[in-house]
């Protein structure tokens, strides 16, 4: 009888709490590692080194940064973090691509981010910038949208790949403005470039941070930003609302997740000092120097805002009818 008291208080919600928090009075024994699903050198990987660097002397531990790329918009590091056990010691620097818009776009995806993940924080938002080549006569978002009006499907906007949010967020622009242009999909940001530059594309969403050095020139000419705010770099850019386009924002964000069934008092550890990171100077520099406004959110919050994500971009994708392999 005793022994069937104590293998019923084993599996009981209780015993898995005080699991948790001896796993927590323990953590980290080991090094923590930050998965990055994108190639050395973007965004994603910036934050995550910078993150790592501030969050070890705050755990009393080391962070080291895994990138592994492999396709898909981050799924195939999303995946084998969804995999990993839930000790803490496997997280995901995701962003709106792994954690909102693949789930909606590609059928066979194996992991599901409202599923698999349990969310830390949402550590910072940015925007996207409309940007059309010089030689297109629209000084304004006003009138590129009569141009786009006046020549239905003449106009083209390029992206770095199909089913970016580069390119969703001209799926979701033509919905809302109710135009016709045509996307031409590119293997990456440089070779759109290429042709945006050379005026066979005429307009492109792209990272603020890539698309200045190409305003400064006087090649591109930018339209609106996306985010809630206007760009700390394009400060005289309206946003698409303060251009006419009401309660429309396409932010671009990055949040640090870990698996599911990860013991809630290792998540609340690593949101304090993920926080923490996002304070420290070297931090702060980071992100303004890549456009993001730091966030932060807890992970209720997070998960609210995660799912919120999920959802708008499943209309967005339902409505454009695009599939990928």
């Amino acid at each position: 009888m005793r022994r069937r008291h104590f293998l019923a208080l084993a599996t009981s919600p209780l015993a898995a709490g005080l699991h948790g928090a001896a796993a927590a009075a323990k953590y980290p024994d080991k090094p923590i590692t930050i998965v990055v699903p994108f190639p050395p050198g973007g965004a994603n990987d910036l934050i995550a080194r910078s993150l790592a660097q501030a969050m070890g002397p705050l755990l009393h531990g080391t962070l080291v940064v895994d990138n592994r790329s492999g396709g898909a918009a981050g799924s195939v590091g999303a995946q084998m973090v969804a995999g990993a056990t839930p000790d803490g010691y496997t997280l995901l620097l995701g962003n709106t691509a792994s954690l909102a818009i693949n789930s909606s776009i590609y059928p066979s995806l194996r992991y599901q981010p409202m599923r698999d993940f349990e969310p830390i924080t949402i550590l910072g938002l940015s925007s996207l910038v409309l940007v059309v080549n010089s030689k297109v006569p629209a000084r304004n978002l006003a009138d590129f949208v009569e141009l786009l009006k006046a020549a239905p499907g003449t106009y083209t906007y390029a992206s770095a790949g199909a089913g970016s949010p580069l390119h969703l967020a001209g799926e979701i622009f033509k919905r809302r403005t109710g135009t016709e242009w045509l996307h031409v999909p590119y293997r990456g940001t440089a070779p759109a470039y290429l042709d945006l530059l050379g005026g066979r594309v005429s307009a492109m969403f792209d990272n603020t941070t890539t698309a200045l050095p190409h305003v400064q020139s006087g090649a591109l000419r930018p339209l609106a930003v996306t985010g809630r705010k206007r760009s700390a770099l394009f400060p005289e850019v309206p946003t698409l609302a303060e251009a006419g386009i009401a309660n429309l924002e396409i932010p671009v964000w990055f949040g640090l997740v870990a698996p599911r069934a990860t013991p809630p008092a290792v998540i609340d550890q690593l949101y304090r000092a993920a926080v923490g990171a996002v304070r420290a100077e070297e931090m702060k520099q980071r992100l303004k120097d890549l456009d993001i406004e730091p966030f932060a959110a807890g992970p209720k919050e997070a998960r609210d805002f995660i799912a919120s994500e999920n959802r708008k971009w499943k209309e967005v994708v339902e409505a454009s009818g695009i599939r990928l392999n």
